[in-house]
């Protein structure tokens, strides 16, 4: 079993205004409010878990607004297959 950070995604949300999280879930290609439900472990007892896609596109993103000052996320802390893939 694969133990996540609890929880990378809330985290980073907690720290960033409601500008960023908008502009995250943009570049993420998805919404606001999907983000809200994985930074607040809707349904994972607590823990960020999206799928591989998303987890990489959050990643990606992330790296574009950290030079704002914000925090980088890796896809491992969100997705518990990018947390066994070799490829992470």
């Amino acid at each position: 079993m694969t133990i996540l950070k609890k929880n990378a995604l809330s985290n980073w949300m907690k720290t960033a205004t409601a500008t960023e999280r908008a502009k995250l879930a943009k570049l993420a290609f998805t919404t606001l409010g999907t983000l809200q439900q994985i930074a607040g472990g809707y349904r994972t007892d607590g823990l960020a878990s999206t799928k591989p896609e998303l987890a990489r596109n959050l990643e990606e993103a992330s790296v574009v607004l950290v030079r704002g000052g914000l925090p980088s996320m890796k896809r491992e802390d969100l997705c518990p297959a990018c947390g066994t893939c070799a490829r992470a």
